[in-house]
């Protein structure tokens, strides 16, 4: 490992996590990448021994379910833990970035899932018997950074002269963020007024089993993401699916309003 993947490490681990689905969520992620919890570096090895303190395989699931994910800071939390357990960072002044991690068995594939989630376009390769996911981009590797809470790369890349305006890079992503949380929030707060409509008009009875059962998830969790609301479902719904569903309730609303 190199001195300055060590570093950027020691950043992350210094983080405060602030609640407890923070710490769960950093042991899951640690947990999906390194099973055996088997460090060579001792800073490291004590730091996953103590987040993961209480962790057990149920509560580790799938890296990519999205219902995990109870606070703002959680998204941050997994991402630290999968590059504190098996990531590395080459030097921004070295000028030829890389950000690498490498992962065996199926950890790759569940790793990718939730890289991609969270809008990291990871490509990968096979070095000396492991799966390596690579970002060559000084935009991503910066992006990647700022969203697990670190901006010290993100920095240290502006010096190296990679990106050329941090401050229009986090911008960037910031506006980006904050216009698909908006979305999102307002896409709920669409479906949640329809499906009170159709209660108020004691027309539920409309919408058949399926539509009804996922008007009611929908009621009471109206905060969760698409992809949170369908790691939730009972039916086990896929996202393309509950967002179809989600149209065709407006859909009903709007036309029993009519009547």
């Amino acid at each position: 490992m190199s001195s300055y993947s060590r570093s950027v490490k020691s950043d992350m681990m210094a983080v405060r996590l602030k609640n407890d689905c923070c710490r769960v969520n950093t042991a899951r992620a640690i947990l999906t990448c390194a099973p055996e919890v088997n460090f060579r570096d001792a800073e490291i090895a004590s730091y996953a021994a103590t987040v993961s303190d209480g962790v057990d395989d149920h509560d580790v699931g799938e890296l990519c379910d999205m219902s995990r994910l109870r606070c703002a800071g959680c998204r941050a939390s997994i991402l630290r833990g999968i590059f504190i357990a098996s990531g590395s960072v080459s030097d921004p002044a070295s000028k030829e970035l890389n950000l690498d991690l490498s992962l065996r068995g199926d950890a790759a594939d569940k790793v990718e899932a939730v890289v991609r989630a969270f809008g990291f376009d990871f490509r990968r390769r096979i070095r000396r018997g492991s799966v390596v996911l690579y970002l060559k981009s000084a935009d991503a590797i910066g992006g990647f950074f700022a969203a697990a809470g670190v901006n010290r790369v993100l920095f240290d890349i502006s010096n190296a002269g990679l990106v050329s305006d941090v401050a229009n890079f986090v911008n960037r992503r910031s506006n980006a963020d904050m216009f698909n949380l908006r979305r999102a929030t307002d896409a709920s707060e669409r479906v949640c007024d329809a499906i009170r409509a159709l209660e108020c008009a004691g027309r539920l009875d409309m919408l058949g089993d399926e539509l009804y059962e996922t008007a009611m998830l929908r009621l009471e969790n109206p905060e969760l993401s698409l992809s949170q609301l369908a790691a939730i479902s009972p039916t086990h719904i896929s996202k393309p699916a509950l967002s179809s569903r989600l149209r065709r309730i407006e859909e009903i609303a709007a036309e029993a309003m009519k009547k």
